[in-house]
């Protein structure tokens, strides 16, 4: 019956009404893929509140943090935690500063990260702050506006954590509107030595115009030892690489320490 109704609709597929259930069908599928922003609904926060009863959450890095708002939950959800905060835009840096400036356990950083040390364009326009990109064109192509190119400066997760000392990092949030594979290779020394935990990133139509699909980051990762599962409002499906999944229905995704069966258990489970 149900291949009988799409040959239908395949069909009849001009009509005004049928490309009107197929709109409504098509969103009902995008709710149900969790494709939702907004990380008061879609999981984001229940990842973290689930983190927290593990204890020893103490090192966060928030990379992409924007003006603060998962910094803010963070830093109240994890139990003396250190957050170290990454805003690529100058505008962004001063709004973060005046927010959390007094706050001792959060570090802003006027710098990016990638994948080399350097100088590279980032593309932003003060009414549309929270997509900052280092994409080109991908705003006006996608997002129908026309940012201004800035030119900013970027280091490696590897030489930060090493300049800071740091020899472990419990949870590593990336939001950087595609630029996710650069910042993921800066820190392949850490990872290579087991010693990130949980890595958050984002996967979506970006990733289009970057050719960097989701089978790269199952590939990337797998190198690692860890386990990739997408994020969905009370728990992480954690799988294995599907063509289907290839939709670019993101947004957020985990990749844990397969050895971590703690989290991984505690995570996946509703």
């Amino acid at each position: 019956m149900i291949q009988r109704i799409a040959r239908f609709f395949a069909q009849k597929r001009r009509r005004r009404w049928v490309q009107r259930i197929d709109y409504e069908l098509l969103t009902i599928h995008k709710g149900y893929e969790n494709l939702n922003y907004d990380f008061g609904t879609n999981g984001e926060i229940s990842v973290i509140t689930k983190l927290a009863k593990v204890g020893r959450i103490t090192t966060v890095f928030d990379v992409g943090a924007n003006r603060g708002d998962w910094t803010d939950i963070a830093t109240k959800t994890f139990p003396g935690v250190h957050i170290h905060s990454f805003e690529i835009v100058p505008e962004t840096v001063g709004y973060l500063r005046n927010r959390f400036g007094s706050t001792a356990n959060i570090v802003i950083n006027d710098v990016g990260l990638s994948d080399t040390e350097g100088r590279l364009n980032v593309y932003f326009s003060p009414e549309r702050h929270e997509i900052a990109t280092c994409v080109a064109d991908f705003s006006e192509t996608f997002h129908n506006y026309h940012p201004e190119a800035r030119s900013v400066s970027v280091t490696t997760g590897d030489r930060y954590c090493a300049a800071k000392r740091i020899e472990n990092i419990h949870f590593l949030k990336i939001d950087v509107e595609g630029f996710e594979p650069q910042v993921l290779r800066g820190f392949n020394g850490m990872l290579n030595r087991g010693r990130i935990d949980v890595v958050q990133f984002e996967y979506g139509y970006v990733n289009i115009d970057t050719h960097f699909l989701l089978k790269d980051f199952y590939d990337y990762f797998s190198q690692f030892n860890m386990t990739i599962g997408k994020i969905y409002p009370d728990f992480v499906d954690f799988r294995p690489y599907r063509h289907v999944d290839e939709n670019f229905y993101g947004p957020n995704y985990l990749a844990v320490r397969s050895d971590r069966q703690d989290l991984l258990q505690l995570l996946g489970n509703p």
